[in-house]
């Protein structure tokens, strides 16, 4: 904020990662009007650059160029003079870490003495205040060398939120710093008076200040601009942090981007100003008394503001930046210019530097700083035409007007569904294939399912090409086919599809999808089939296990059904039907076990247990899908349809804990990969250091006889090969044991 703006106030935009991907993937609206670039600074993505503050820092004396002061969220404190067009490595003054994330960054004279400018730092946890000293040189150019000096630091009870530097009349400027929680503390001459909370606070929002009323301005959460008077920070000593009492308040209705004071509105006296505030879609003008004076609905999304005076004039113009990358500037509410920067802008300021005033100064949520002037700039190729100098040709027009129209007519006209067509049928067999012998994928459990593929139009089916698609860990052996053309009355076209499984992932779908692409009669037409791969590819049965981790119980409204009977394909023979009617257990691939119990009850009720909590879902989901199919297959039930509920409370906690879990383990494979890659560094430096001695050092010859050196090779091979297949046991016997463990 500049001294001539800096009673204004400003707010800390809302800096998160999300929120910055989705504001610069926003395209600029189309203007014939850009705003040329007269001054750039970026620092690149690896710092993010949110506040910047522009004054005479280093209190240079008259003709004073200003400066500008940017700060980032790694506390990279960084003092600009732009003194002409284009940036130069001279116009950096000042690179200074701080250590501690810059929030926000204003102007003010806010030593004891008040003559002196100075830069005020917030950071999250304290205020500081530094004055700029410039040292050597003597040069036209001012000094060669500056340095930042901290004249005080104030300490902040609560985390901060935003920052605002204001003039009070007969008392100098004063720092007001509103907490998280809405703890708004104010410093006055190197002082700091006792914090006092906002009432009616939720969350905070943006601050300015009113210099003819002495009031503070904020924005509550119940989308209200309130009014608090300074007079009424006094200590109370019934209470630590007293509350503020509101002296008027304004709906809005809407959440606001900016709150500034500024003298707008024509006809005012000279001793009035307008209470300005910007909300996402409205542009509104509050008297001093709280009353409203004017307003605006805005067909754009507004993101940020600034007021600048004008030369010759005591009334003030408005620019405000939208989410678009438009930058509109009024006067009163009449819309003056329309321009376009490369990017939303976040902070809006008009400054004069070097020897060009009204420059437009744009911090973009890039972190890129950018003095503009709004200019004209040639609009690319296309984009306008060109004054035509021929007729146009209205005959021509009409025609080509009633022909689109007709291919619009005919191409939204409802046609019927040709006839006929390809079919498909999936044959999912309840057992799995047996297990090779080969390496890798062939000792994996595979399933074959036949996909018959029948054709009945009168069209032969050309360019017939299949794609299959399931969850991991399930895999195809080929997901892609390519089929003949298919011709109506042929028997179907039988397509083997293997499916597999890898055991070292916990299986969350058994569903896959089947889709043919094909032309007939000219025309793309396309068919698809779901299915779903029996239980027992993913997991085994076992014995019925005790298990007392993780469960949850499903009741339904039917007597129990033996689970021998809904689990068919995971029982072996009918001994072990018989034997298993109330519980039924499995292992899963990667290990993990579940068991699901069926009551004894009247009602129907049964239990799914598992040792860890991701080894609820499949099973469960497997059983719920059976009870039902079944279900609906009984006629004649009393007590209505079949249903199935679950009354207990959700498991969320147990749920946040496995996602606690899988981020542990994500942090942990980042780390080992950074320490590998570490490793890796030292190996190669060690390398290199070796290759570095060995050149050095002189090598006696070998003195080797010719039979010697015929064995030594093979044997140092042979030997070589011996320690890869040990290393190799090695590690499987671990993955194992890994697996096991698990």
């Amino acid at each position: 904020v500049s001294p001539a703006t800096r009673q204004h106030g400003t707010s800390r935009p809302h800096r998160t990662l999300s929120a910055r991907s989705y504001l610069c993937s926003l395209r600029p609206t189309m203007s014939l009007f850009r705003a040329k670039e007269w001054w750039s600074a970026s620092v690149g993505e690896a710092d993010e650059v949110i506040t910047a503050a522009v004054g005479n820092f280093d209190n240079e004396p008259e003709p004073a160029l200003l400066k500008l002061a940017t700060g980032s969220l790694s506390g990279k404190l960084r003092v600009y003079r732009p003194r002409q067009r284009g940036y130069s490595l001279e116009d950096l003054l000042l690179e200074a870490a701080l250590e501690l994330p810059v929030l926000q960054l204003a102007a003010g004279r806010l030593t004891a003495d008040s003559t002196k400018l100075t830069l005020a730092v917030l950071h999250p946890r304290a205020l500081s205040v530094y004055r700029l000293v410039g040292s050597g040189g003597g040069s036209d150019d001012g000094p060669s060398y500056h340095a930042l000096e901290c004249i005080f630091s104030h300490a902040l009870e609560r985390p901060s939120y935003n920052l605002l530097v204001g003039t009070a009349s007969g008392s100098g400027d004063f720092a007001c710093v509103q907490s998280m929680d809405g703890l708004l503390t104010l410093l006055e001459k190197e002082r700091a008076q006792p914090p006092c909370q906002l009432s009616k606070f939720l969350l905070p929002g943006p601050l300015t200040y009113c210099a003819n009323t002495d009031a503070l301005l904020t924005f509550n959460s119940q989308l209200e601009v309130d009014c608090y008077r300074r007079a009424h920070f006094a200590p109370s000593p019934a209470s630590t942090h007293p509350r503020l009492q509101v002296d008027w308040s304004v709906p809005v209705g809407e959440h606001v981007t900016a709150l500034l004071v500024a003298r707008l509105s024509r006809g005012m006296a000279a001793s009035q100003v307008d209470i300005v505030v910007v909300a996402e879609r409205l542009l509104l003008y509050i008297k001093e008394n709280g009353s409203i004076r004017n307003q605006k609905r805005l067909d754009y999304s507004a993101c940020c503001a600034a007021a600048h005076s004008v030369d010759g004039s005591s009334q003030q113009r408005l620019v405000v930046g939208g989410r678009t990358g438009a930058v509109m500037v009024y006067s009163d509410m009449e819309l003056l210019w329309a321009a376009r920067l490369p990017g939303p802008p976040a902070t809006l300021g008009v400054h004069r530097f070097g020897q060009q005033p009204g420059l437009l100064l744009s911090l973009l949520y890039d972190g890129t700083t950018t003095l503009s002037y709004l200019g004209t700039t040639p609009p690319p190729p296309g984009a306008v035409g060109a004054a035509e100098s021929k007729q146009l040709n209205y005959e021509a027009m009409d025609a080509e007007h009633r022909r689109l129209l007709g291919i619009i007519r005919e191409a939204s006209t409802t046609r019927p569904e040709p006839a006929g067509g390809i079919s498909l049928r999936a044959e999912v067999p309840l057992r799995c294939d047996e297990r090779g012998s080969g390496e890798g994928a062939e000792e994996l459990p595979a399933l074959t399912v036949r996909l018959m593929a029948a054709h009945s139009g009168v069209a032969p089916a050309d360019d017939v090409s299949m794609v299959a698609s399931c969850a991991p860990p399930l895999f195809l052996a080929a997901d892609h086919i390519v089929l003949p053309p298919l011709i109506a009355g042929d028997p179907p076209a039988a397509v083997p599809l293997v499916f597999r499984a890898r055991p070292d992932e916990l299986p969350v779908d058994l569903s896959a999808t089947v889709v043919v692409n094909y032309s007939a009669g000219g025309e793309l037409r396309c068919a698809s089939c779901e299915l779903r791969l029996p239980l027992r590819l993913v997991a085994d049965p076992v014995e019925p296990l005790k298990t007392s981790g993780f469960r949850l119980t499903i009741e339904t409204n039917r007597p129990p059904l033996p689970l021998g009977g809904l689990f068919e394909d995971m029982v072996v023979d009918a001994a072990s039907a018989a034997a298993e009617g109330a519980a039924l257990s499995i292992v899963y691939g990667c290990g993990l076990d579940a068991t699901v119990l069926a009551s004894k009850k009247e009602r129907g009720r049964y239990r799914v247990c598992s040792s860890r909590f991701e080894g609820l879902w499949l099973l469960t989901d497997e059983l719920v899908r059976r009870l039902r199919a079944h279900g609906e297959g009984e006629a004649g039930a009393s007590d209505g349809g079949f249903a199935v509920w679950y009354e207990d409370s959700l498991p969320l906690r147990e749920y946040f804990e496995a996602i606690d879990d899988h981020l542990a383990s994500r942090r942990a494979l980042v780390d080992a990969k950074a320490e590998l890659e570490q490793r890796a560094r030292q190996l190669r430096a060690v390398e290199k250091r070796l290759l570095v001695q060995l050149k050095r050092l002189p090598i006696p010859p070998l003195h080797l006889g010719s039979e010697e050196a015929l064995f030594t090779h093979p044997r140092c091979g042979s030997r070589t090969g011996c320690l890869h297949r040990s290393q190799a046991s090695r590690r499987c016997s671990r993955a194992v044991t890994t697996s096991s463990s698990s």
